[in-house]
């Protein structure tokens, strides 16, 4: 992968991954050195299996018109369609973005400090970082495109990918214990319900190769949702490290101290520069993930009620589960970041002001005012996001989520 300059193993330790996996799906925020013929060969398998996946499922999504589906089983299909769709959607963001996002990593990259700090911030530092490390990242990421290991604590990346592997291969499981094992006779069981225009359950070769091609796709929709997702809490967390830092910066400055205030105040503009650079790119997607969120996740939840068998309950409450932790995590990181950015306002009042000269007051001064301007990250720049959107988002699921079930009681 190109190299990052001048950027510390601290800052790149947590977004490596998130750039693993968008590359898991080709796309490339850096360019990787392969043979040419090998990296065109990965972007076509990639690009025509999603996309002849995405028809498959809109030709079953036909069966709607055609009064063949049943509510739950609407439900399903609808659930997996909304996902999908929002995937390709933000990769196609992030494929048109990826200049702006090369330039945010690399100017919040140059601006991360690791020398010349205090005990005090160093130890938010660490909490932040561990913090981060906890709520996603990998224990261990094993890139198809290249061997190479990027050793991490897990818990928010696993408690996604063993979700995503546990609902696409339980049917297969379901399939191979009942007929092997059992000995009972049953239907072939695929993952997704999709059209093709053959029987893909017609014989075991037919059935094992659509079974490869629906997991094969579905985890390259999986790597781009969980990669941008993962790429936003990253950054946003940086940032919000870095306004804390500069906190304690302001907070400690000597009254009469120009120097060291000029530079908090050239680092607080540059730190709002950056937050804004990266609302440009990223508002797109996180209108994209509000707009849909309470569709996928309520369908999901309402698939998990009437489900007929323990499985199929399981495997969609693992949806749910695995579609409201990013969306809590971005929110939370958004509050976080709105949060540091106000708390520059409250580092200068807490600063020893008054004992400085009028000049000293009116450069202070000047922060504040900024500060009660707080960045954040919004949505199409209209709505900006924090905890009370992620309640928000819950409160329009379960509005959903109700009609939805009054429905099925009502035809039941």
């Amino acid at each position: 992968m190109e190299e990052l300059p001048e950027i510390s193993e601290e800052f790149l330790e947590p977004i490596l991954p998130c750039l693993g996996l968008l590359r898991n799906a080709h796309i490339l925020i850096y360019v990787d050195r392969k043979p040419f013929w090998n990296d065109k060969c990965h972007l076509i398998l990639n690009v025509v299996s999603v996309v002849t996946y995405l028809l498959s499922l809109t030709m079953y999504m036909g069966k709607v018109f055609r009064g063949e589906l049943l509510l739950d089983e609407l439900a399903y299909v609808v659930s997996v369609y909304v996902v999908t769709v929002q995937s390709i959607l933000k990769a196609s963001v992030v494929v048109f973005y990826k200049k702006e996002i090369r330039t945010i990593i690399l100017q919040l990259g140059r601006l991360w400090r690791t020398e010349h700090l205090t005990e005090v911030q160093i130890n938010k530092k660490n909490t932040l970082l561990k913090r981060l490390k906890f709520c996603y990242a990998a224990a261990t990421l094993l890139h198809v495109t290249a061997i190479k290991l990027f050793p991490l604590l897990a818990v928010f990346y696993w408690i996604n990918m063993i979700g995503s592997w546990q609902y696409i291969l339980a049917p297969l499981l379901e399939t191979v214990t009942r007929k092997f094992i059992l000995l009972q006779e049953c239907g072939l069981l695929l993952p997704f319900s999709c059209s093709f225009p053959f029987d893909p359950t017609g014989n075991w070769g037919r059935y094992i190769g659509v079974y490869i091609f629906e997991t094969y796709s579905m985890f390259r929709i999986v790597y781009v949702y969980l990669g941008t997702e993962f790429l936003m809490i990253t950054l946003c967390s940086h940032l919000s490290t870095a306004f804390m830092l500069l906190q304690e910066d302001l907070l400690n400055n000597e009254p009469g101290n120009f120097e060291d205030l000029k530079t908090v105040i050239v680092y607080h503009q540059q730190l709002i520069s950056i937050s804004k650079q990266l609302d440009d790119v990223f508002d797109k997607v996180i209108f994209i993930n509000l707009s849909s969120a309470s569709i996928s996740i309520c369908f999901f939840g309402f698939c998990a009620k009437v489900a007929h068998r323990a499985i199929d309950m399981v495997n969609n409450f693992v949806a749910v589960v695995t579609l409201t932790l990013p969306l809590f995590n971005l929110c939370d990181y958004g509050e976080r970041l709105r949060e540091a950015s106000a708390g520059m306002a409250d580092s200068v009042y807490h600063n020893l002001w008054y004992r400085g000269d009028i000049q000293y007051q009116k450069l202070l001064w000047f922060i504040m005012r900024r500060s009660q301007k707080p960045c954040c990250m919004t949505s199409l720049k209209y709505s900006p996001i924090g905890l009370n959107t992620f309640a928000a988002v819950l409160s329009t699921t379960w509005s959903y989520f109700s009609l939805a079930s009054s429905l099925y009681e009502s035809e039941t």
